[in-house]
């Protein structure tokens, strides 16, 4: 496996760590755009990162998946890298979830016993419980997903059949050599 080059990567976060603060401590929400925008970059840097550190033993696992040979713990722990470590990382790192959901059914609540007694004057109220509740919901989504898509493929990888395989050589070749990995 290749190194990575922590000096650059160290370099990154801590500009991360200072647009973070820069756009917190203004309160705009132009900063936070651009602080997000930076996020994403910072995300692309990293995926890139990741993917050039494993780039010749991922060229070994796609030539074991073209011939039908069969994958060793590596190959799959390879397959894992370029696939759904960000997932596994993020369920990992993730601690807010059932505060979400209690959280969501709160509001649902407070919903409900709003309606009973909404007037013209209260209906904004309820439309700001209706407004946390929209934004909440992506959350629990997105926790949801990634979730299922370690499952789905903890399940993919237990039964690799020719499909599957010329799938996953497309993908860990995407990957490795797209100027959009």
């Amino acid at each position: 496996m290749s190194t990575v080059d922590t000096d650059q990567l160290l370099d990154t976060i801590t500009s991360l760590k200072e647009a973070a603060n820069g756009a917190l401590g203004n309160d705009s929400v132009d900063d936070l755009e651009s602080f997000e925008r930076y996020l994403n970059e910072v995300d692309a840097y990293v995926r890139e990162m990741q993917q050039s550190a494993w780039t010749n033993e991922a060229k070994a696992t796609i030539r074991k998946l073209e011939k039908g040979d069969a994958l060793g713990n590596e190959d799959k722990a390879l397959i894992r890298a370029f696939l759904i470590s960000d997932a596994e990382g993020y369920l990992q790192q993730e601690n807010n979830f059932g505060d979400w959901k209690r959280e969501l059914q709160r509001l649902v609540a407070d919903m409900s016993k709003q309606a009973n007694t909404v007037t013209r004057d209260s209906i904004p109220q309820l439309r700001g419980t209706l407004k946390d509740a929209i934004r909440l919901v992506p959350d629990i989504r997105n926790y949801m997903d990634e979730k299922r898509r370690v499952e789905k493929f903890e399940q993919a990888l237990k039964s690799l059949d020719k499909p599957s395989r010329e799938m996953l050589c497309r993908v860990l070749r995407e990957q490795l050599f797209s100027a959009k990995r």
